[in-house]
């Protein structure tokens, strides 16, 4: 989740995934969490079960965009060798799993810890984690854990009573970012080493997704106990590669789990992530041989990689939508929200800012399980935008500041091509570049004080709860992505959507809900960006999932 610290993968705006779930928090709300009953896959021993769950949210079919491209390389995996890949957003904020926001930080995470259930290869369905199977009872109220033989990177055995201590902290300790999305659970308990049982309070779709989250992930209880927050200096999990090294603002180093539960796997020695925030400095690096996978490849750099035959340029869709947020309550009039949606020439911008790598965003969510492919969005229309601001209360002009973060010279294009493109309909905006800090506290929940800015939304996990909760349902603690929209059908469709157990019935309250607030216009809905990952010819099954993260653990290097 993230938001350009990215409000989390989910809210990405450069606002900070963390401002918004604090929210939640502070008012206990119940934010619906992710991904739906999504495939037991094979999870369940129940066969109904399995049916049901399979068809909620499970399948690839399922997931009406997105998609990736086949993973690099194949042929017979290579044991052994060290792998080097930038982290080009920032450096890992916290390895405690329950505090950061940031991608930078979930995606090493995922590669340290394991948890329950989590995303599968083709990151629109779940598959068995450390519980290699599970039950839900025939109410909906009880799912039920079954749990394979793992150890933990000190040697100790993981044990029921490790997950149930990890996800009750997640739940309820004071630091979690992540208390909201877990208040359906009544209680969590282990009744034997190898059986976690997790009771509801009422029924909840979206809870195996809840426990396939980065917070959910295991650590060992007694070591908690005994270092507290010392433990995250020198993170312990049983995930595929062990913690050994955090040099701040330069790099991290894990290497190979030796015991780990797929056997075979990782089939890499070491992993190494480099803190490479300047794109220029991260494309010599690679260019020169010294990072064999470079994140966030500048746009104008794509087309020369894609004809360059010693690289592969990995172009997988991460689930994200970039937009423009607007502060509903001093833009209230619809139709002038609709006509700015209209100014904006977004195959413009797509063409001259991402150089053709990407495509009209048309509704909140991104490409993903449930997303509506039947909504069209705000395809370039000057004339019709006219027509609109005429009709609108702001017929003769407007003015408003446009914020951004400093550093972000994608961001910036993007924003100067908006303002002229919304002069043409009486807009005179302004263009505000500020420092993260004066950034997010023009943002804050509850005291929102701008009146446009640029931001984007990932997710976290495949289910469109976690996104919706946050970013459109107004009185669920994310006041809307901070726009102030309010929408009452649309409220009710956002908190109603968690509980329905028939899978059409659910994606249909999904497109309802995406139809409605596409229409109301909260936000100038401008692209959904293509990937674009610079990996050496070397580095073979490398790819990155929608969901953002990547299964290192089955890529390998041939030299």
């Amino acid at each position: 989740m993230d938001a350009d610290a990215r409000v989390p993968s989910l809210l990405r705006a450069s606002l900070t995934r963390r401002d918004l779930l604090r929210r939640g928090v502070a008012l206990g709300l119940a934010l619906p969490a992710v991904a739906g009953l999504l495939a037991a896959c094979g999870g369940s021993t129940d066969k109904a079960t399995v049916t049901k769950a399979s068809g909620a949210a499970g399948s690839p079919s399922a997931a009406s965009g997105g998609g990736s491209t086949p993973a690099s390389g194949g042929g017979q995996p290579v044991l052994g060798g060290k792998l080097s890949m930038s982290l080009s957003d920032q450096d890992v904020g916290n390895f405690d799993p329950i505090i950061p926001g940031d991608n930078m930080s979930i995606w090493t995470m995922l590669l340290i810890y394991d948890q329950t259930i989590r995303v599968a290869p083709d990151g629109q369905s779940i598959e068995p984690g450390l519980a290699e199977k599970w039950d839900i009872s025939a109410d909906g109220l009880t799912y039920t854990f079954h749990l394979r033989a793992a150890t933990f990177h000190d040697g100790t055995v993981l044990t029921a009573q490790d997950v149930q201590y990890c996800l009750t902290r997640a739940a309820n300790d004071q630091q979690s970012i992540w208390t909201w999305i877990f208040k359906s659970v009544d209680s969590v308990t282990a009744p034997d080493d190898k059986t976690v049982v997790s009771k509801l309070k009422k029924v909840w779709v979206p809870y195996l997704s809840d426990v396939s989250l980065y917070a959910s992930s295991v650590y060992p209880m007694a070591a908690h106990k005994a270092q507290a927050a010392q433990l995250f200096e020198h993170p312990i999990g049983s995930g595929p590669f062990k913690f050994v090294a955090w040099e701040k603002q330069s790099k991290v180093t894990l290497a190979k789990h030796p015991d780990y539960w797929t056997k075979g796997q990782p089939y890499l020695d070491e992993l190494n992530f480099f803190v490479l925030t300047d794109a220029n400095t991260r494309m010599l690096q690679f260019q020169s041989g010294d990072l064999d996978i470079a994140t966030d490849v500048p746009f104008s750099q794509l087309e020369a990689l894609k004809q360059n035959s010693n690289v592969q340029l990995r172009q997988d869709s991460i689930a994200r939508i970039d937009y423009i947020g607007i502060n509903c309550q001093r833009y209230p009039d619809i139709k002038a929200r609709q006509a700015m949606n209209y100014a904006v020439d977004k195959d413009a911008i797509i063409k001259n800012v991402l150089f053709g790598a990407g495509e009209l965003g048309t509704t909140m969510l991104p490409k993903m399980l449930y997303w509506n492919p039947n909504v069209k969005g705000y395809p370039y229309d000057l004339t019709k935008a006219k027509q609109l601001i005429g009709e609108s209360t702001l017929k003769d002009g407007f003015k408003a500041e446009l914020i951004l973060t400093l550093g972000d010279p994608v961001a910036a294009q993007v924003a100067q091509l908006v303002a002229a493109n919304l002069k043409d309909i009486g807009g005179n905006i302004t263009i505000t570049q500020l420092e993260p800090a004066a950034y997010s506290a023009k943002l804050q929940p509850g005291k929102e004080d701008y009146d446009m800015y640029k931001g984007y939304f990932t997710t976290d996990i495949i289910d469109p709860d976690e996104l919706t909760s946050l970013n459109i349902v107004s009185n669920l603690g994310g006041d809307a992505a901070l726009t102030l929209y309010k929408n009452d059908q649309v409220d009710k469709l956002g908190v109603d959507a968690v509980s329905v157990t028939d899978p059409e019935q659910r994606k249909q309250m999904y497109y309802q809900l995406q139809e409605l607030s596409t229409a109301d216009a909260p936000f100038i809905f401008l692209y959904y960006p293509s990937g674009r990952t610079a990996v050496q010819n070397h580095v073979k099954n490398f790819r990155i999932l929608p969901t953002g993260n990547y299964r290192l653990w089955e890529t390998w290097v041939e030299k």
